[in-house]
């Protein structure tokens, strides 16, 4: 499992096998995507132990911190198809 951080037009954190399954994720789930070639050349790739950073210090709907022990049980039940793990506020 790959992580990919999209922020364009909307920031998502996405957990994919590679940056064609990001991509459909991020179309089906954060927003339709128009020009493919400059999603994919925007496309940020980063290691896991970066995710893990960010959904830690991420924050619940209820604006509560998400935390170490809540993000490590997260990661360890991630999809093998792949998923959304952050998106933009706005969007919620």
């Amino acid at each position: 499992m790959k992580f990919y951080e999209m922020n364009a037009p909307y920031f998502a954190l996405i957990a994919a096998e590679d940056e064609k399954q990001c991509l459909e994720l991020y179309n089906d789930l954060v927003c339709e995507v128009e020009d493919e070639k400059e999603s994919f050349e925007e496309m940020k790739t980063m290691g896991k132990y970066e995710a893990f950073k960010m959904v830690a210090n991420s924050h619940t709907e209820e604006g509560e911190k998400f935390g170490a022990e809540e993000a490590f049980q997260y990661f360890e039940t991630l999809e093998a198809n792949g998923e959304v793990l952050l998106i933009a506020g706005d969007l919620l």
